[in-house]
């Protein structure tokens, strides 16, 4: 797991790579939003995927993304799932490739 801003820019150059939103003003967990964009890419449901604890912490990934927009903004994320790496950044961005 790393916290890095220059890999949230190579990622956003890739059209191939997944993408999902998390929804900040639903309160949406970000372990949610992670979890979905994981099924959609396995074409299953998240209940079928691996457990995401087995690969990251769901509460250390919470906590590091609370705050304010002002606060988690230049804050991001990577980490790998299988054979996947998944990328969080503070403005709500998921991306799975």
């Amino acid at each position: 797991m790393s916290a890095t801003s220059d890999e949230s820019a190579r990622l956003r150059s890739d059209s191939t790579l997944h993408r999902a939103e998390i929804d900040w003003d639903r309160r949406e967990p970000v372990s949610h939003t992670v979890q979905a964009a994981l099924s959609d890419v396995e074409e299953c449901s998240a209940t079928e995927l691996d457990p995401l604890a087995d690969y990251v912490d769901p509460d250390a990934l919470e906590a590091f993304f609370a705050g304010t927009p002002a606060e988690r903004g230049d804050r991001s994320l990577t980490f790998e799932y299988g054979e996947y790496t998944v990328h969080v950044d503070g403005t709500g961005r998921v991306i799975v490739d």
